[in-house]
């Protein structure tokens, strides 16, 4: 039975030690009636509930040795042509700002304007489209910000990236660590109105055409894997791009380290090609969190082709010019 539970007297543990035991031994011999021979503490409702083992009389309702499996959930951009991905924007602190004249300008802006140039039929935001400041469990320093800001700014982020690009291109967006906050932030400290405050919803992403990826779940355009980077142990480093690669085994892009990286990697016994890419930010390159930084902006472009095959325009976005 391995070491003891935590908070469990030796009456107690002796009592779960023989539950499990004789379900087991239930189960082995196909026995409908789990009950039988099932020894009890004498106070046994004082067992923590977590620990997994059910008590009561309706002990025979429950599946014994049953798992909770998480199915492999996969949003598949292969019939896409060009495919535009943009990532870690941390609205409202993309690089976005107004000129004296009252034009904008800004990496933000340089990237959405180059992927419609590009004649994009699919976008993806992949992840910290938002960055959700306020529900952080980082102290907050800068008072002027708050999470109805955030939220409007982002609605109005949203309705302008789909009027930006039209009714025509596919826009999915992506759930990156900074889009979790919100969920971890309601699990802490108001687990009561779990279910009911869904960020898709609150964004308006159905109002506005624009499809909502979250759990984890995977992105493919044919032989490349889209994440956002967060899904993995580790990450960054010298090259992000390695790093990733060597992670995959497969062709993998991700966003996630506000760095532009690439790295190519050649199978020495059949002579083919994986490779990996990170994709830059569209950030505020000096936050106050850590103002000294090698971020960089950036943008990428994927143009699919036949049986999966695919070439990726990873750029860089210096001075307002992508490069």
């Amino acid at each position: 039975m391995g070491n003891k539970p935590v908070r469990l007297t030796d009456e107690e543990y002796e009592a779960v030690a023989a539950m499990r035991a004789a379900r087991l031994k239930a189960h082995k011999n196909n026995t409908p009636n789990y009950q039988s021979g099932i020894a009890r503490a004498e106070n046994i409702d004082s067992i923590p509930a977590e620990r997994g083992v059910v008590f009561g009389e309706d002990v025979q309702s429950v599946e014994p040795l049953a798992g909770e499996l998480r199915e492999d959930q996969i949003t598949d951009l292969s019939l896409a042509n060009k495919i535009g991905v943009i990532s870690d924007a941390h609205w409202p602190f993309h690089d976005l700002r107004r000129e004296p004249d009252g034009s904008y300008s800004g990496a933000y802006l340089t990237a959405i304007e180059w992927l419609r140039n590009c004649g994009v039929d699919t976008l993806l935001l992949n992840g910290d489209m938002m960055d959700c400041y306020n529900l952080s469990s980082h102290e907050k320093v800068e008072n002027n910000r708050s999470w109805k800001w955030e939220l409007d700014a982002a609605r109005t982020m949203v309705k302008h990236l789909r009027d930006f690009f039209g009714d025509k291109v596919r826009i999915i967006y992506r759930e990156g660590n900074h889009e979790e906050r919100l969920k971890r932030y309601l699990a802490q400290k108001a687990k009561e109105l779990e279910g009911t405050i869904v960020l898709e919803e609150m964004l308006g992403l159905n109002e506005q055409g624009i499809e909502w990826v979250d759990e984890r779940a995977k992105v493919k355009a044919g032989k490349l894997w889209i994440d956002h980077g967060h899904e993995w142990f580790g990450g960054g480093g010298v090259n992000p791009a390695r790093n990733y690669r060597m992670k995959a085994v497969d062709n993998v892009m991700v966003g996630h380290v506000h760095k532009t990286s690439t790295d190519l990697f050649r199978r020495p016994l059949d002579g083919t090609f994986i490779a990996g890419w990170s994709v830059g930010c569209l950030c505020d390159l000096n936050p106050r969190y850590a103002p000294r930084n090698n971020w960089n902006h950036g943008v990428a472009l994927v143009e699919l082709e036949a049986q999966g095959n695919f070439t990726v325009h990873n750029k860089v976005i210096l001075q307002g010019v992508v490069r």
